[in-house]
């Protein structure tokens, strides 16, 4: 059967200590979305360094919404997810459904997290025939 990867990209400019909060978020969400579904996911937490496009974006509008604030120890962290299963159980509707989450996820608690989030969904990928590129 046909496999779909639906890649899911979550930049946020956060503390280390909201970002503990934020990787808790995610988790729950991703878990009561593959919840019953034969999908399987895994998450990646990496720091994305400061001189990529993604950090300047995240950190400038913080910087707007905290004017002469220091930011502290804030930094860009990239909390990328991979789900892996049926097309028919992977939609696109699926995915949008569980970005829609994730942002509400993150609307929860204090302090709000300036973010960025998007998806992108492959077909047809072949473990057997990428092994030899991992």
């Amino acid at each position: 059967m046909p496999k779909r990867i639906s890649d899911v990209s979550l930049h946020v400019y956060v503390t280390p200590q909201t970002l503990e909060r934020v990787t808790k978020t995610v988790c729950r969400v991703v878990d009561e979305y593959v919840a019953d579904r034969d999908i399987f996911a895994w998450r990646f937490t990496l720091p994305v360094e400061c001189d990529e496009p993604t950090h300047t974006l995240l950190e400038t509008q913080w910087r707007l919404e905290h004017p002469g604030k220091d930011p502290g120890p804030r930094r860009t962290y990239e909390i990328a997810l991979s789900l892996v299963g049926e097309a028919r159980k992977l939609t696109k509707a699926g995915i949008a459904k569980l970005e829609q989450k994730l942002i509400l996820g993150l609307s929860e608690g204090e302090p709000a997290v300036p973010y960025i989030v998007h998806a992108l969904q492959r077909e047809n990928f072949d473990l057997e025939e990428n092994r030899e590129l991992i």
